[in-house]
């Protein structure tokens, strides 16, 4: 066995701890695999970060054809991202009302965007919602660095824009308020409504638990 090889089987058995969502395969011209994030490839050099956050920096002529084309392609495996985009330290989340407006900041930031089904001048449980939960700092301080937001307001009696109800309709929306919380891809990854007690520690915790790793 030669030097380069048992190299990266050594890499490879120092993966001990479950994989991020960021993390792909890459494969050498021998064809031994190890599984890590890019973290940058430059000068001829590219540098990977293993599971257990060791960093690893070695020539790209010792990848295979299919991770070149993956650095030159500037993107991941479906679904991942080759760099995970970042969140400005002083982002200020503002509610949108347009999904193709929420989708395009969830690419850029990373996040997941809450979609909020509400009537907030007539419906008094989304009265409740807005004045426990959205309008305190606690929620606001969260949401800037966690959660792209979006808010589809309803009128009394229904009549909402046309786009408003085609949502309305593909998410199955009966009754306000109804949220949820979706990727950039529009995938659904948790729902929610009102309910006593909650508070935004409470729908903190329920973003967390509803929003990928």
């Amino acid at each position: 066995m030669n030097q380069q090889l048992a190299g990266w089987i050594c890499l490879a058995a120092a993966l001990a701890t479950p994989l991020r969502a960021e993390y792909r395969a890459w494969t050498n011209t021998e064809g031994v695999k190890i599984e890590a994030e890019l973290v940058k490839a430059e000068g001829g050099n590219v540098t990977l970060r293993l599971s257990n956050g060791k960093q690893t920096t070695f020539s790209q002529s010792k990848l295979s054809a299919a991770d070149l084309e993956f650095i030159k392609a500037g993107q991941s495996a479906p679904g991942t991202s080759a760099t995970k985009p970042s969140v400005d330290s002083g982002r200020k989340a503002r509610w949108l009302t347009k999904m193709d407006k929420a989708k395009e900041e969830s690419k850029a930031t990373g996040l997941p965007i809450l979609v909020l089904f509400t009537g907030s001048t007539w419906c008094s449980y989304c009265i409740k919602l807005e004045k426990e939960v959205f309008a305190e700092k606690e929620f606001k301080e969260f949401a800037n660095q966690n959660l792209v937001l979006m808010m589809l307001d309803f009128p009394a009696g229904g009549g909402g824009s046309r786009k408003d109800e085609e949502l309305q309709k593909e998410f199955g929306v009966k009754g306000f308020p109804t949220y949820f919380l979706v990727n950039a891809a529009g995938d659904k990854l948790g729902k929610g409504g009102y309910n006593n007690g909650i508070s935004p520690k409470s729908f903190a915790e329920w973003v967390k638990k509803s929003a990928p790793k």
